[in-house]
């Protein structure tokens, strides 16, 4: 048995998979780990046989474990991640999705800490994430610490420290790449979840049932993967809403109470955008997205005014706008092809003060509120990450005209 199973859950992008297991194998040969590393490919039957490429591979590397099967037929992404965690013969393993790279000296980093902290049941680490030009476009930390942190989940207090110390849904496995974990639990749950098989996150339903079941989860500081966007797949309306619908049932069947509040705001808000909320009514999504409870789908729900509406809404009405960075400045340009009469704009940040967005000069929170108490007007939330809090301080503050576009 080997310590560690690099498994590559395939379909299509042949090219990429190509990339990946080269690299693979390259640092598995030149850091000395054919005793300790395999790598295992199954493929859901991708629409280009890979078959050719993976014997090419195998040749290249003959001293690399590479085990490789392909489906007769396609069965999806959750059972295609399951089957390549089953192929392996080994202690750990780590699911890297194909468009995705280790690090440099991540396979032999991984290594060490597997063999250095044996209690490890799980380990997670940050990672950053490319563009499609090639260059970080942000750096991932899944949960609130810096440095190295240990959780025995047998213990409530420290499985609660856990989930209140999750920032994203990496923290939680809702990335396939910067996860590695002991295959057991897997193979003791294969048959478990089968319900689960079309919700594209199996992952989370395995590895957060191990933490409940009582584990030892490792965050480390090391960035172990190097995560490419595969804008084309993953920026698609169809793909944001079943990430947000996965995710969502992820936390409802684990989690309650203030847990459950918490996830829902870090994890499930993410994806809750003017994008998704603007689908036709007759698309399926819709009424799903409708039903789901979530602070930001609340607020979104009650004041989210969709485009075929807006000009109608807007036309010749007074309207301020709360927020001064990059979506201020689309709701501004927006407002301004309705016809609106923008009033100012006004930001929480106070290093924003005074700075001129589009002609107006950036206003305080309470001058703003001044404004709304002696006029007739609409306030238009024109951000993405902080839309509860700034729907909160309006609250406050009695403003109750509040519209959201973005």
């Amino acid at each position: 048995m080997k310590l560690l199973a690099i498994c590559i859950p395939n379909y299509n992008r042949i090219d990429k998979l190509e990339r990946l297991v080269r690299e693979s194998a390259a640092q598995i040969r030149e850091a000395r780990l054919t005793g300790l590393v395999q790598i295992c490919i199954s493929d859901d039957c991708s629409a280009e046989n890979p078959d050719s490429v993976v014997s090419m591979l195998r040749e290249e590397n003959p001293q690399v474990e590479i085990l490789y099967e392909r489906g007769s037929k396609n069965r999806g992404m959750d059972y295609n991640f399951l089957h390549s965690v089953m192929m392996a013969d080994s202690e750990y393993c780590w699911i890297i999705g194909n468009d995705d790279l280790p690090a440099e000296g991540g396979i032999r980093r991984t290594v060490d800490i597997l063999q250095t902290e044996k209690q490890a049941d799980i380990l997670v680490t940050p990672f950053d994430a490319y563009g499609e030009d090639g260059k970080v476009r942000q750096t991932v930390h899944p949960l609130l610490t810096e440095g190295k942190r240990l959780f025995d989940t047998s213990v409530r207090e420290q499985l609660a420290e856990l989930v209140f110390s999750v920032r994203h849904n990496s923290g939680l496995f809702g990335f396939l790449s910067n996860v590695v974990f002991r295959r057991q639990g897997w193979a003791a749950r294969r048959e478990r979840f089968r319900d689960k098989m079309d919700t594209i996150f199996i992952q989370m339903y395995m590895n957060i049932q191990t933490l409940l079941d009582g584990a030892v989860y490792l965050y480390m500081p090391e960035k172990i993967i190097r995560n490419y966007a595969d804008e084309e797949t993953n920026g698609s309306l169809d793909r944001v809403c079943r990430i947000l619908y996965g995710l969502d049932g992820v936390v409802e069947y684990f989690f309650e109470g203030e847990e459950r509040k918490h996830l829902k705001r870090v994890i499930v808000d993410a994806y809750v955008s003017g994008t998704v909320w603007d689908m036709p009514d007759s698309m399926p999504y819709k009424k799903k997205l409708r039903d789901l409870d979530s602070p930001k789908n609340r607020i979104y729900r009650k004041y989210f005014i969709p485009s075929a509406q807006r000009e109608r809404v807007f036309k010749g009405a007074p309207v301020m706008i709360y927020g001064a960075g990059h979506y201020g400045q689309k709701a501004l340009a927006e407002l301004k092809t309705y016809g609106a009469c923008i009033l100012g704009v006004a930001d929480t940040d106070r290093r924003k003060r005074g700075l001129n967005l589009g002609g107006f000069a950036v206003m305080s929170v309470e001058e703003m509120v001044e404004v709304c108490r002696t006029e007739n007007v609409s306030v238009v939330i024109a951000n993405y990450a902080h839309v509860v809090e700034m729907a909160d301080t309006l609250f406050r503050n009695g403003v109750e005209r509040i519209r959201i576009i973005s």
